[in-house]
């Protein structure tokens, strides 16, 4: 059997053929269509790429970001100094020494057993005991290394209280002030005007304004002198608004209640107790004292000897002839004598010792000293004068105390607006 496929094979080539073509036909069109694509120019677009603003935003908040953490930083900073300056307490010589004292404090907490037994006996001890001890650190952690200051604390007792006084010397930075010592500078002294003077083996200030004001805890006191044994001697600066009398009993010798010239057992003796004493700050006129204020007193000699209007010595030999022992007192009439710098000061009675007298100032108050006259006379300052009365007349009163020796002070000259501040 014979097949005739010459036509169906050509027809066959001839599609393959003309497909073949085509797609040529069609790569030629595409090929047209790129290169037509590739040659026009591109139209403006309205909405051109947000990749570079996208990036600047980023670059700024980035610097924002750097700002606020180099500022955290930065606060962070300050804050750790503050808290390091705080932390890190800086002591001034006044606060070491108060370091001293608390340390002993402590130290004879533990060791009652050493401390004074009487007013008469002091005991010491050095800085390095208190360190070894525990009871503080060595002088140059407070002070900076190589400080070159040695301390140490005496106690003593007065009355029923221990009073420990530091005493601290650094070289010429520093060495702990005493009133004293202070007051007593050779360029307080002088020979004539106004001022301090020495006179029987200790001072005495003399004129109408001399720098001798003390600040305690409770009022501001004048130093009238500084004893021999460096004990200083204070008066209240103004006489309390209320008047006492000397003494108000019967006497016998007037037949009369005119009071009895016996200063130690006298009603103003009483009145100075009670002052003394005094606890409640709201009597005003009675509260002359603080507890810590007493702790600075000692026990002095009241001379209490009798003088006559006509006498002319008053170094106070006449009136100390009799004495008693106290921690509060009243002036005598040698002690107001001796407060003025005018030469005519020379006779109990004189006008002239109102003159140039920082004591005259303060209107009329008792002396201690009682008069000659009789045995109901006492004398006073009246106009600056000093005068005589009947002990049972009244009159205001300015108490006076003695500080012990070893009586520090934080500051201040002595003049009335910066007075010597008592620790």
């Amino acid at each position: 059997m014979n097949y005739e496929v010459t036509g169906k094979v050509n027809a066959i080539k001839t599609d393959i053929g003309d497909s073949e073509e085509e797609l040529d036909d069609y790569e030629d069109d595409e090929l047209e269509f790129e290169d037509e694509q590739n040659n026009q120019s591109p139209e403006p677009d309205d909405n051109p790429p947000s990749n570079n603003r996208n990036n600047g935003e980023l670059k700024k908040r980035l610097f924002k970001l750097m700002l606020i953490i180099g500022g955290g930083m930065l606060i962070l900073l300050l804050i750790l100094l503050l808290i390091s300056a705080l932390l890190t307490k800086s002591y001034t010589y006044e606060s070491v020494e108060e370091v001293m004292k608390n340390a002993a404090m402590s130290y004879f907490e533990d060791n009652k057993a050493n401390l004074p037994k009487d007013e008469n006996q002091t005991v010491e001890i050095q800085v390095p005991t208190l360190v070894e001890a525990k009871k503080m650190k060595n002088l140059d952690d407070y002070l900076g290394k190589d400080c070159g200051c040695t301390g140490r604390v005496e106690v003593k007792l007065s009355g029923d209280s221990y009073v420990y006084i530091p005493y601290l010397t650094c070289g010429e930075k520093y060495a702990t002030k005493f009133l004293t010592t202070e007051v007593t500078k050779e360029e307080n002294l002088v020979g004539s005007g106004y001022g301090l003077y020495i006179a029987n083996d200790g001072y005495v200030f003399k004129g109408e304004t001399v720098n001798n004001y003390v600040q305690l805890e409770s009022r501001v006191w004048r130093i009238v002198k500084v004893n021999a044994d460096k004990t200083v001697t204070l008066v209240l600066s103004r006489a309390a608004d209320r008047e006492y009398p000397y003494d108000d009993r019967y006497n016998q010798q007037a037949d009369y209640d005119y009071g009895i010239n016996n200063y130690q057992t006298s009603r103003i003796r009483e009145q100075l107790q009670l002052m003394y004493n005094e606890t409640n700050i709201e009597e005003e006129e009675n509260y002359i004292l603080t507890e810590k204020d007493k702790t600075h007193l000692v026990n002095f000699d009241l001379c209490i000897g009798k003088m006559s209007k006509t006498d002319t010595i008053h170094d106070n030999s006449i009136e100390c002839t009799q004495s008693i022992t106290d921690k509060i007192g009243l002036l005598t009439v040698s002690d107001y004598m001796n407060a003025s710098a005018d030469i005519n000061c020379n006779v109990v009675g004189s006008n002239s010792c109102q003159n140039y007298n920082y004591l005259s100032q303060n209107g009329s108050f008792w002396l201690m000293t009682p008069s000659t006259k009789d045995t109901f006379t006492a004398f006073y300052i009246g106009s600056g004068v000093v005068k005589e009365s009947e002990a049972s007349e009244n009159n205001k009163v300015r108490p006076v105390i003695t500080l012990s020796a070893s009586t520090l002070i934080s500051g201040g000259d002595g003049s009335e607006a910066n007075p010597y501040v008592v620790k």
